[in-house]
């Protein structure tokens, strides 16, 4: 048998790929944002922080984690519930979640604090918020309100707005909590609530109310809208893209899909009641495709609206006029 032999220079060779295999075998393991397994493409993480507990105002994003499209888009998601002490724009700009849901008022008054952050697409077209009156109440228009209890968020720009255009001195202003307890044993008083969920609430308590619709008074921001801070943006604009597109899918499954999701809303929030859902889902597509969702498509945002909801916060002496919308939102990353 003929016996092999090696030279140094061979031997050196060898050694040589092997350390660079196993080299190159550990850079692919390391965790920088990314994961990978195999010949599996590597995926960003990404963590989005809400508004409010799961719900049906959410089903666009909890639709794409459901269904995979996160996945399919490259992005290992995950969505964290909000609630009362939870702050989406605090917690994004400080960098513990990279994107989060609120309201275009709400991102124009944090752009005035200084937080860096930018709408990259909206849920709403306009706001569900409403007032509700017991049924059979002398209530037909917002002035209306004087001499009644109001349970309202302290200090929410809506509210400002409204005691500037109209004479409200004669209003008890009371905390909403986010409960109807209060409301419901207090026929004369009036609650702020969102048109597309609570009433169906409401309903199933038994209570009959009407309501005023803060979208006809003037004040109609864009709602639930998505967002993310600049710098996110600016270092990872391909993750920003994904996580706009498989949103916008989210929202085009859900509309056509909801008892689907509702039913992973209800594992995620098991205090949802599924026929209330389905009546929310229902009621909510209103607010979803107004004018240019329909026209143009979910998420879609225009100048002329940011605009408006500008001017009105800058009377209001919320914000400066120096802010410039065309920093607080994009439609660059939607996909049409």
């Amino acid at each position: 048998m003929k016996k092999l032999s090696f030279s140094r220079s061979k031997i050196g060779l060898i050694a040589c790929m092997l350390f660079l295999s196993v080299f190159l075998a550990a850079c692919n393991s390391e965790d920088s944002g990314s994961t990978s397994s195999g010949n599996e493409a590597k995926t960003t993480k990404v963590k989005a922080v809400m508004n409010w507990y799961a719900q049906p105002a959410h089903g666009g994003l909890y639709a794409a984690l459901d269904q995979g499209f996160y996945k399919e888009a490259g992005l290992d998601a995950t969505i964290d519930q909000g609630g009362p002490q939870v702050s989406p724009t605090q917690i994004v700009a400080s960098g513990k979640a990279q994107f989060g849901i609120s309201h275009a008022d709400e991102l124009l008054i944090a752009k005035e604090e200084g937080l860096p952050l930018v709408a990259i697409a909206t849920s709403f077209q306009t706001t569900q918020q409403a007032f509700a009156f017991h049924k059979g109440q002398d209530v037909k228009d917002i002035p209306d309100l004087n001499g009644r209890t109001v349970y309202v968020t302290p200090g929410a720009g809506y509210w400002e707005f409204l005691k500037n255009k109209y004479d409200l001195s004669n209003v008890t202003e009371m905390a909403h909590t986010g409960s109807l307890v209060n409301f419901i044993a207090d026929e004369q008083s009036v609650a702020q609530i969102y048109a597309a969920s609570e009433p169906f609430v409401l309903e199933k308590e038994g209570v009959d109310i009407d309501m005023l619709y803060l979208k006809d008074t003037g004040y109609s921001p864009y709602s639930n809208l998505i967002f993310t801070t600049e710098k996110y943006l600016k270092e990872n604009p391909e993750a920003v893209k994904a996580f706009v597109e498989a949103t916008i899918k989210g929202w085009n499954y859900y509309l056509e899909n909801p008892n689907d999701v509702n039913e992973y809303l209800k594992e995620v929030n098991p205090d949802l009641d599924v026929e209330l859902m389905a009546k929310e889902a229902e009621a909510q597509k209103e607010y979803i495709l107004e004018g240019d969702g329909t026209s143009k498509g979910v998420g879609f945002m225009k100048k002329e609206n940011w605009e408006a909801m500008k001017k009105i916060l800058v009377d209001l002496d919320l914000i400066s006029d120096d802010i410039n919308v065309g920093e607080v939102f994009t439609t660059e990353y939607l996909p049409y």
